[in-house]
């Protein structure tokens, strides 16, 4: 199974792969349909084919060799095992032929009596027997159908002209095992309709599996199928019929509908081993050969697990960078929240400074002379006073209600005017103070030093705070950007393992078991 499997190399091996992992009922279906209602062709299923099949040309012969292993191993739901050794794939081959032969076995009632009758144990051989005589009676069946007035049974004549080419003691040697009186087309007719195993299988005992290729052959001459290549039309011309494909995979018309689709893949199974096991066995290569192909496949495992764990390492990194800018992150906010605190409270004592000078310069009739600003300022005292003399007269008159009507609205506006001046007023003095600050040091200069050591206090405090703001923004940029590093390398391994059936049970074994063997040494 396993020298099979390896054996099978370019179109070939893409078709297979396919129609195992591609394939769907709906497919066949629609394609049946097409070829029914079309007046210039009858081969949608194999263009259907060939396109899936040329989307697989980027992939190498022997990861699509592997991956047809693993789709099989994950059909027959086999546990997988590393295949980091040919034994090892050797092994998991042979469980697959053990499976698909004991799926068939419980399937068909005969499977039994006939492989007992089988001289040669040989359950992959078998297979290949068993499979060929159910495709042989199903295709007679579609036959039968298409031609009702008189039925025939088709490779009568190519079977004949086989046995013509065979040396005379090999003939005598089948037709005695088969019980044939004479190689004439009406026995041997009889013969194939009661029973076609006995006769493929005594012939094939004396010439090889070649004989199925020839019989595959002989059908492609008279098919459709001059869109395949020679090779391809050798093991695939068949397909090219929708109703024998969809008759081999139900084996008989009583399936229910709607549970067709559900069937599908159980169907298809024996056919992807037939045009698996098949091309080897008709031409066998040397053991040596044999022995490089499974080292191939086992270097392709080996690669796709190496990556596989430094996928996950890779990740597992990922996830520690993360929390490390996490925990920055933690400080950093905590050390904001400090700065932000002391900087709250520099601000309130440096606000406090700068109004206690303002008020100083508004009390103190001997303050240094600001020119402009202190003309200004003598003005808008002036007018405050006359707004003041004004609201105060206001208060003393009384009149009736009418007056006191207008005496209100005189008054609110005699208020609002003098909001204005004390805010210009205000201001003037803020001035002052920035220059006083700035130009005259000797005036109070306790509390002008005060004011310009808490002022640089403020400012270096600000600019902490604002580098401890970028930090935390780096800090997020990173984090954010390892996150997304982590959710592409987990989609990559989710594909991985989508691809790769077991892999994720097979690589948490092998950690169990370094783990285990770590705490052993201990």
């Amino acid at each position: 199974m396993a020298h099979s499997l390896v054996s099978l190399k370019g179109t070939h091996l893409r078709f297979v792969y396919v129609i195992l992992h591609n394939l769907n009922f709906w497919d066949l279906v629609s394609s049946k349909t097409k070829d029914l209602v079309s007046k210039e062709q009858s081969a949608h299923f194999y263009d259907w084919l060939k396109r899936e099949a040329d989307k697989l040309n980027v992939v190498e012969d022997q990861e699509l060799q592997l991956d047809l292993l693993l789709e099989l191993s994950k059909t027959l739901k086999l546990s997988m095992r590393l295949l980091d050794d040919p034994y090892k794939v050797v092994k998991q081959c042979d469980e697959i032929a053990e499976e698909a032969f004991q799926q068939l076995q419980k399937q068909y009632k005969d499977f039994s009596s006939v492989f007992e009758q089988f001289a040669n144990k040989n359950k992959v051989e078998f297979l290949v027997h068993w499979e060929m005589t159910q495709l042989y009676v199903h295709m007679n069946a579609q036959q039968s159908k298409n031609d009702k007035e008189a039925p025939t049974v088709i490779w009568v004549e190519e079977i004949l002209k086989f046995v013509e080419h065979m040396p005379s003691y090999q003939q005598e040697q089948v037709k005695d095992r088969i019980h044939l009186a004479e190689w004439t087309e009406e026995e041997l007719q009889l013969l194939l309709i009661q029973d076609p195993f006995s006769v493929f299988t005594a012939i094939v005992e004396k010439t090889g599996f070649g004989f199925y290729k020839y019989l595959l052959q002989c059908f492609a001459t008279k098919r459709p199928a001059a869109v395949l290549e020679p090779q391809e039309a050798a093991y695939f011309s068949w397909m090219m019929n929708p109703d024998v494909l969809l008759s081999l995979i139900f084996k008989g018309d009583g399936i229910l509908y709607r549970y067709q689709n559900l069937l599908f893949n159980k169907g298809l199974l024996p056919m992807v081993l037939l045009e698996t096991l098949l091309p080897y066995l008709a031409d066998k290569e040397t053991e040596e050969e044999e022995d490089e192909e499974l080292a191939v496949v086992t270097y392709s495992w080996n690669k796709r697990f190496a990556e596989y764990r430094k996928m996950l390492r890779s990740v597992n990194e990922m996830v520690q960078k993360q929390n490390d800018w996490k925990k920055g992150l933690d400080i950093l906010r905590e050390e904001l929240k400090e700065a932000e605190a002391v900087f709250r409270q520099t601000e309130t004592y440096n606000l406090q400074l700068h109004e206690q000078l303002t008020q100083l310069l508004k009390q103190d009739p001997a303050r240094p002379y600001f020119g402009e600003l202190s003309v200004k300022n003598n003005r808008l005292q002036e007018d405050l006073k006359k707004i003041e003399s004004k609201l105060a007269k206001q208060e003393n008159i009384k009149k009736g209600i009418i007056g006191s009507v207008t005496t209100f609205i005189k008054s609110s506006y005699h208020q609002t005017t003098k909001a204005q001046i004390e805010k210009k007023i205000d201001r003037l003095f803020d001035e002052m103070a920035v220059l006083v600050l700035d130009k005259y040091h000797d005036y109070e200069p306790n509390l002008i030093q005060e004011i310009h050591r808490s002022n640089a206090e403020l400012s270096e405090l600000h600019l902490n705070k604002q580098e401890i703001q970028r930090k935390i923004e780096k800090f997020t940029e990173k984090l954010a950007e390892v996150r997304q590093q982590e959710k592409q390398m987990r989609s990559a391994i989710s594909e991985t393992e989508k691809r790769t059936y077991g892999l994720a049970q097979l690589y948490k074994s092998e950690m169990e078991k370094e783990r285990t063997s770590y705490v052993n040494e201990l």
